[in-house]
């Protein structure tokens, strides 16, 4: 009797793809606003907008455990239990993990490029004309084909290893022809990565007690 009432009150396949977008959207429709909002009218400074949506994070998890947000609390919960165990759990520290190198990656570079390879930086804003320029590196963009795109991408990816410093001051290029919003979301991701990856560890740390005491 008790299996065949754990097999009715087991979600559907369909219903847990629900969920998984709720829980998502949710996230990332309620986090992402504030900070962009946080970030053009109160303080352009990542900290400030990290600790408010960090504060927010963190009263949505407590809210979640006293059971203050009715069906969402109980999708969250469920999403969060669930990527603990099996390929769930490896997928997403994997991924946390990965994110965590790339965004920080690159938020380390802009840096850079603006630092330690600015003569470098410099260099290429005389030698590459219009490469601060959006409006012609769109058009020279649509120019370009597939293979083109695919070839420019492997070659992005080998350049990182090979010759950082020249990819460094390219990304602050970008950042600054696009008035620092690249840098700006780089680190939005790169915090949300983080918050995410602290309430993944803070439900790993409660589902081992909880297992520990039964």
């Amino acid at each position: 009797m008790n299996m065949l009432d754990q097999t009715k009150n087991k979600p559907s396949r369909k219903q847990e793809i629900v969920e998984t977008f709720v829980v998502f959207a949710v996230m990332t429709g309620l986090l992402l606003p504030v900070r962009l909002i946080f970030y053009t009218y109160v303080s352009t400074h990542w900290f400030g907008s990290f600790g408010l949506v960090s504060a927010i994070s963190v009263l949505m998890v407590v809210l979640v455990k006293k059971k203050k947000l009715g069906r969402f609390g109980q999708m969250f919960e469920n999403q969060m239990r669930k990527v603990q165990r099996g390929k769930r759990k490896i997928l997403a520290y994997g991924q946390a993990a990965l994110f965590l190198l790339l965004l920080g990656g690159t938020i380390v570079a802009i840096e850079l490029g603006n630092s330690t390879y600015l003569d470098i930086k410099t260099q290429l804003l005389e030698r590459l004309e219009g490469i601060d320029d959006p409006q012609k590196m769109l058009a020279e963009s649509k120019k370009m084909t597939p293979q083109d795109w695919i070839t420019g991408f492997a070659g992005f990816v080998l350049a990182i290893f090979f010759a950082f410093p020249q990819i460094s001051a390219l990304l602050a290029i970008l950042n600054e022809m696009y008035a620092g919003w690249l840098l700006h979301f780089y680190t939005v991701a790169l915090v949300e990565t983080l918050e995410m990856t602290g309430i993944l560890i803070f439900y790993r740390i409660t589902l081992s007690r909880e297992q520990n005491n039964t």
